[in-house]
């Protein structure tokens, strides 16, 4: 792993640099943080930036560095499959570390420890991970990455009643202090459906993959599409092959015939009270189809629907937050279609940030490790230690700024976002509905 130089943080500016908590906190001390490096070998880690070689010299076994002789420091465990099998994870988890690097350097004061473990990517080693942090004293845990991972550790952290948060979407695993700090689909879905029916629009059609993210998806937009007082017309399952598409398609596609889009019905209102009943030219069709697919898979998918002669100019597509992917920019089946994700404008900033560091951009997971981290580190400033990491202090309901705008853990152990509808258009994505500074309405 690499630490920073001088002249990396000062590239980053950091006095500007006053993000986080809304209700923020002054960091104190005039020492950064430390961080221990990951174990490749299985030794004991030493410390960071400055390499000092650590010892255990806090009565009870803890991790106590030497500089921090005579004083407390909070320690708070970063889990990450730092070794897992899959090279590709490894890359991922060195820059979920990096991020956490970031977060505790911009906001971490002299007394914040950041102690990585090594999960390996299975729950069995999580398990000692969680262990092993949890004799290093570590009041809160961040991670581990993966649903299966996140029960093993689950297990440790409340026997010593130590909150967690996790990076997870596995709502399953969420309450009794672990708490899941991801991008789970259903809010997504909410918020690109509320524009939608915003818009006028109160018919929609669903076509999604035959697995358990489609059936977690389709649930929760059929929730969203009866909050609202809208009609799901019809839904199809595909398997995830370009081939095993077309008939799924083809059979969506006959509900889209003869529709009148709302906006052009004659002496349409939109201001007028809305009727669902009325709210399209026929009684069969949508105006509106989910795909929540990705990547090549959804530059198959998209275009069957021009191909069986839905008119996308008047049947508007929605997707999910995958879609914020330039190269879907260049199908044109895809123009105009809406979805939900983080303001590109706040995810941006946190990139230029996170590549004037370690020189690289961060994988989309990377934010969730800085955002845990400046949490904690925020939190950590507390003197107190019953107070610090509390489920008040953690689910504090005016939330928190992060790499990805606003966000909030609840009390159930799940996430709210703040989240944006974007547009897809040949030359880019256009915000086109704000994602929220506030969860204060009307602030």
């Amino acid at each position: 792993m690499r630490f920073l130089n001088a002249a990396g943080w000062r590239r980053l500016g950091l006095a500007a640099i006053g993000v986080f908590v809304i209700a923020g906190c002054s960091s104190g001390g005039d020492r950064g943080p430390v961080i221990a490096q990951p174990p490749s070998t299985g030794e004991e880690p030493v410390f960071g930036p400055g390499g000092a070689e650590a010892e255990r010299r806090n009565r009870r076994g803890y991790i106590d560095p030497l500089h921090m002789q005579g004083e407390e420091p909070v320690r708070v465990a970063l889990l990450l499959p730092f070794t897992a099998s899959s090279e590709s994870v490894q890359k991922v988890a060195s820059a979920m570390f990096d991020a956490a690097q970031l977060a505790a350097f911009e906001v971490g004061d002299r007394k914040f420890l950041l102690i990585p473990k090594d999960t390996k990517g299975n729950a069995a080693d999580a398990g000692l991970a969680a262990r092993s942090a949890l004799n290093d004293g570590a009041e809160i845990i961040l991670g581990p990455l993966f649903a299966e991972e996140v029960s093993s550790v689950a297990q440790e952290a409340r026997s010593q009643n130590v909150p967690m948060i996790a990076f997870s979407s596995d709502v399953a695993s969420a309450g009794g202090g672990v708490y899941l700090l991801s991008f789970p689909p259903e809010l997504e879905i909410a918020r690109v459906t509320d524009y939608a029916v915003e818009k006028g629009m109160y018919r929609f059609g669903l076509i999604a993959p035959a697995n358990t993210y489609g059936e977690r998806v389709a649930s929760a937009f059929a929730e969203e599409i009866f909050a609202r007082g809208g009609v799901l017309v019809h839904e199809e399952r595909y398997e995830q092959s370009p081939d095993k598409m077309l008939a799924p398609a083809k059979r969506l596609a006959q509900y889209a015939k003869d529709v009148v889009p709302v906006e052009l019905r004659h002496g349409y209102d939109p201001n007028a009270p809305r009727d669902p009943a009325a709210s399209n030219g026929n009684t069969r069709g949508y105006q509106a189809i989910l795909i929540p697919e990705q990547g090549t898979l959804l530059r198959a998918l998209a275009p069957l629907f021009p191909y069986y002669n839905v008119n996308i100019n008047q049947i508007k597509l929605l997707g999910v937050s995958s879609w914020h992917n330039s190269r879907l920019t260049r199908e044109p089946a895809l123009k105009g279609g809406w979805f939900a994700a983080p303001d590109p404008g706040i995810t941006r900033d946190f990139e230029a940030r996170f590549k004037a560091a370690f020189g690289q951009r961060p994988p989309r997971l990377a934010s969730l490790a800085y955002d845990a981290t400046l949490l904690s580190a925020r939190l950590a400033q507390n003197p107190s230690r019953r107070g610090r990491f509390t489920s008040s202090a953690i689910t504090d309901p005016n939330g928190y700024f992060g790499a990805d705008g606003l966000f909030r853990l609840k009390p159930d152990g799940t996430v709210d976002r703040g989240l944006a509808v974007l547009e897809i258009q040949p030359d880019g994505f256009r915000v086109i509905d704000p994602a929220p500074r506030s969860f204060v309405p009307g602030s």
